[in-house]
């Protein structure tokens, strides 16, 4: 299946993935493709190798590296078990009272036998709609700079500076 037809498949976004094991499948596949995606050129995804299988809770759900371009990718699922109210714009800080859908940094991933260090891009994101869609420029940004490093710090930077000017506060 490709992106679309993940896309219109009736279980999207696969939200009783923990439960349905056909669901947990087609979501490792909707992260697949969607990385591949990202990627620009098919011919790009095979410099790619998965580091780490996809988890059960969906933590990872995505982990590859690149050696030749000196970087890693590392995706959690999150999810609002608690069905908390979304984070809203304008709210005063709560902490703990809201559902932030995306998360992300930079750091390190290494491989399974942590002899190999790669700088990555760490991001946390749930299924919804606007959290995939800044999940994408991300990993588009990432893995198609030569030097993803700052610009990527940059859109971690600006994506975060909107949230502490709507109240929201992470430190």
């Amino acid at each position: 299946m490709n992106l679309e037809q993940l896309r219109k498949h009736p279980s999207f976004p696969f939200l009783a993935f923990k439960q349905n094991e056909l669901e947990f499948l087609l979501l490792e596949m909707f992260w697949a493709e969607l990385f591949r995606d990202c990627l620009g050129k098919p011919e790009d995804a095979q410099d790619w190798v998965p580091l780490f299988p996809a988890e059960r809770d969906g933590v990872p759900i995505l982990v590859v590296a690149n050696a030749r371009r000196n970087r890693a990718v590392r995706i959690h699922l999150r999810s609002n078990e608690d069905d908390k109210p979304l984070y809203p714009a304008g709210s005063p800080e709560m902490p703990g009272e809201y559902f932030l859908p995306l998360d992300l940094w930079l750091d390190e991933v290494r491989d399974a036998t942590g002899a190999t260090a790669y700088p990555a891009v760490v991001i946390s994101t749930d299924m919804s709609p606007s959290a995939l869609d800044m999940t994408r420029q991300v990993l588009t940004q990432f893995c198609r700079e030569d030097e993803p490093a700052g610009p990527t710090q940059a859109w971690i930077d600006r994506y975060y500076e909107g949230l502490s000017e709507r109240g929201y506060h992470w430190k």
